[in-house]
């Protein structure tokens, strides 16, 4: 059986220290995950922009961009 992708939701908040630490705990328990970006946390940033950040925050690996969602995985 095929084991699920964990995603986590960035809401109209933006890019919290919160939603930093989430991401953080769930990669270290599942090697990846996957980040949903609402449109009303986007504000003038394009999903490239706000991927590359968090990733860089977290210390973890940008697989992909598509669309207003993100795949990272832990280093």
């Amino acid at each position: 059986m095929k084991e699920k992708i964990k995603t986590l939701q960035i809401g109209k908040t933006g890019v919290t220290e919160n939603i930093l630490g989430e991401i953080k705990t769930q990669l270290k328990k599942h090697k990846i995950m996957k980040v949903k970006i609402l449109r009303s946390a986007k504000g003038d940033k394009d999903s490239k922009e706000i991927a590359g950040e968090v990733a860089t925050h977290v210390k973890a690996k940008l697989l992909d961009v598509r669309g207003n969602t993100f795949i990272l995985k832990r280093e």
